[in-house]
């Protein structure tokens, strides 16, 4: 496992940064033990905005992508013990999707998507933002399980159902809802 870290105006002295690096080892090589040490890759984010610390974290876990973001005050180490306790409890919760499912239906499990590449780009116009993610065929119900796991309102993908382009998205009445794209 290799934590990469990205500060981002953010003024992290190295031995914090050495203390973090170690926090992240410690509570995370457990669950990365069967794998090669630089097969998985940990990105930590760091930004400070007027002395409140943003800590982002982003890894793949077993095929699908697992975020947290995090704030807290004058010190990024709580806001970083809170993201790893968040990651830890979405791997529990993945595992145990994952294996309801295998008892459902027998499947192979795919290989995971490339990490999303994130491309801040700034234009006069409205588009502040572009984000490129490698798309897999999937169906609904795992769009759904990524779009909780990223603890996103939606998320875009491609059906297996239809190969086009679909995105599901959280309600307001708690229930989720997919859009469609049909060729002209």
């Amino acid at each position: 496992m290799i934590v990469r870290f990205v500060m981002k105006d953010a003024h992290v002295p190295a031995s914090i940064q050495e203390t973090m690096n170690k926090r992240c080892h410690q509570r995370m090589d457990a669950y990365f033990k069967d794998e090669a040490p630089d097969a998985t890759v940990i990105t930590v984010r760091v930004t400070e905005q007027k002395s409140t610390y943003k800590v982002e974290m982003t890894m793949p876990y077993l095929g699908h992508t697992l975020r947290t973001e995090n704030q807290e005050r004058e010190i990024s180490l709580p806001a970083l013990d809170k993201g790893i306790d968040i990651l830890e409890r979405q791997m529990k919760k993945l595992r145990t999707r994952l294996g309801r499912d295998l008892r459902k239906k027998p499947a192979v499990a795919e290989e995971a998507p490339a990490p999303a590449e994130e491309d801040a780009i700034e234009e006069q116009e409205k588009v502040i933002r572009v984000k490129r993610y490698a798309a897999k065929p999937m169906s609904v119900d795992d769009a759904i399980l990524e779009m909780d796991l990223l603890g996103h309102s939606f998320y875009m993908f491609l059906s297996i159902e239809t190969g086009n382009a679909a995105t599901v998205y959280r309600r307001t009445d708690g229930g989720c809802g997919l859009i469609e794209l049909e060729s002209l």
